[in-house]
């Protein structure tokens, strides 16, 4: 955790946990990077995750994930661990090179309680919280290790200067 504390979040705005999906295979059966698989670590290090999310006060209502087959597999274990009914939606917006920040339109539809997981791909991520938290920078400021984890509390009107929850990585368990 940061500075060894987590913040509390304003409930009046929305919760947005993003997250780097597990640890991957090198390869794939059929030579393709969105056919990469979660390894056993990768599967393990996302059901720590879930299980420090469950161990907080949020509780995830919508989950998005890129279409590659890792960050399917990594939404179907945070959907299990997490025991939530939120529909796992694939979005092309959070594949590898794409702006996540395209994703933004969909998200404002929902309400400012909802707790939004969105899983994604390295540097993406990386840049995508930089700009949730107005840092900034034509470079990655955070590290996402596979299956770290950030929650950020935001307006949903407009999506900046977002406040860190919490950033966890899985090495920390």
């Amino acid at each position: 955790m940061v500075a060894g504390s987590v913040i509390q979040p304003n409930f009046s705005e929305m919760k947005l946990i993003i997250a780097r999906h597990g640890e991957a295979d090198k390869d794939s059966p059929t030579g393709q990077d969105k056919d990469r698989s979660l390894t056993g670590k990768g599967r393990e290090d996302i059901r720590k995750m879930a299980g420090f999310i469950s161990s907080t006060h949020l509780q995830v209502s919508h989950i998005y994930h890129s279409p590659y087959l890792r960050t399917m597999q990594t939404a179907e274990i945070f959907s299990q661990e997490l025991h939530t009914n939120a529909e796992s939606v694939a979005s092309e917006k959070l594949a590898p090179s794409m702006n996540y920040s395209d994703i933004l339109p969909e998200l404002s539809r929902l309400t400012n309680s909802a707790t939004v997981l969105l899983i994604g791909h390295n540097p993406d991520v990386s840049y995508f919280v930089a700009k949730l938290l107005k840092y900034e920078s034509n470079h990655s400021c955070f590290v996402f290790s596979p299956g770290t984890t950030v929650a950020i509390n935001i307006a949903k009107e407009n999506f900046s200067n977002g406040q860190i929850i919490w950033i966890v990585s899985p090495d920390l368990f």
